[in-house]
């Protein structure tokens, strides 16, 4: 049996899928593919692929977050390796780093999930021509000590430098029982159901920090769920003061979490309030400062093909590890 099951969840954007399809499929690791695309485009590139390792679900449309956030947790559900990680369409797997990230898991019982650096790269797309992309940059800013913490403790120091877990690899179980409170605390805003999953995260044990990276992610995709999400809405750290729904989720996901980890709801919420007002931070400033302007020269600089840019990011895996 495979160790490692790829849950890859869509909404539309087919042509993304397409350019998924031929660079993030190999033997030896298992596939979901969970789509709730309210076209039909997916589900004729996935569902005729007759591939054993590949496994397509069509289900009802996203048409609420309620409606992603049961995707989701129906599609954890029916996965049969001991790990799992979370995918999107306009992102690449880099199948170096990954055998690291299971590595770390099978070595640490205590550790629940282990990923490497995010890097990022932007892309440029012409008809009938593939797309090319921009030589790669590191686009975690000041990412927080968070390797080998858990508990109130990983909490306390990423609610000063926030750093996503959803891309990582996780024990399956443990990623289950975080999508099942997800599912049951009923939160309404993407944002904080991905601020809520790094929570849990940390509540059921360790994060593992490898030195190599496994994920890429497109910074300017056409389209995104969370950029239809935030296009006519308040940024996240300016609505918690003017939406009241917003407010009340965030304290329902605070008493869930500190009572999870026995922690006082005021001692809790004393912490999480420099989730919103620490973000400004001389280190934070600087850090934001050099990713536009890394982001800015590299969009300038000649774009090549997903493959070289790959075979880009590994030589400096290698020659970077200690």
């Amino acid at each position: 049996m495979n160790q490692l099951t790829f849950l890859l969840t869509l909404k539309n954007r087919a042509d993304y899928s397409r350019t998924w399809l031929l660079h993030n499929i190999r033997p030896g690791y298992d596939y979901l593919i969970a789509d709730g695309s309210t076209d039909n485009e997916n589900e004729a590139l996935f569902s005729n692929l007759n591939l054993l390792n590949v496994a397509y679900v069509r289900y009802p449309e996203d048409a609420t977050v309620a409606i992603y956030v049961d995707k989701v947790f129906d599609a954890i559900s029916r996965v049969k390796t001991p790990y799992i990680m979370m995918c999107d369409n306009d992102d690449f797997i880099n199948f170096h780093g990954v055998p690291g990230c299971i590595a770390a898991l099978d070595a640490h019982p205590d550790v629940v999930c282990a990923g490497g650096p995010l890097i990022g790269i932007s892309h440029i797309t012409r008809p009938n021509a593939p797309a090319k992309y921009s030589l790669p940059f590191r686009i975690v800013v000041a990412s927080a000590p968070l390797h080998n913490r858990q508990g109130f403790d990983a909490l306390q120091q990423m609610f000063r430098n926030y750093s996503h877990m959803y891309y990582n690899v996780f024990r399956s179980g443990v990623c289950r029982e975080i999508w099942r409170d997800i599912r049951q605390l009923e939160i309404r805003n993407v944002f904080l159901i991905e601020l809520l999953q790094a929570e849990l995260t940390f509540c059921h044990g360790k994060y593992f920090e490898t030195r190599t990276n496994h994920y890429i992610r497109l910074t300017n995709p056409t389209s995104s769920a969370a950029r239809d999400a935030s296009a006519n809405d308040i940024p996240p750290n300016h609505k918690i003061y003017f939406d009241e729904e917003y407010r009340a989720e965030v304290l329902r996901i605070s008493r869930h979490v500190a009572a999870l980890l026995q922690v006082d709801l005021k001692v809790f919420l004393d912490q999480f309030k420099f989730f919103y007002i620490g973000k400004r931070t001389l280190p934070k400033i600087m850090d934001i400062l050099s990713l536009q302007f890394r982001s800015r020269i590299v969009a300038v600089l000649p774009h090549f093909r997903i493959g070289r840019i790959m075979a880009l990011v590994n030589f400096f895996n290698r020659v970077g590890r200690p």
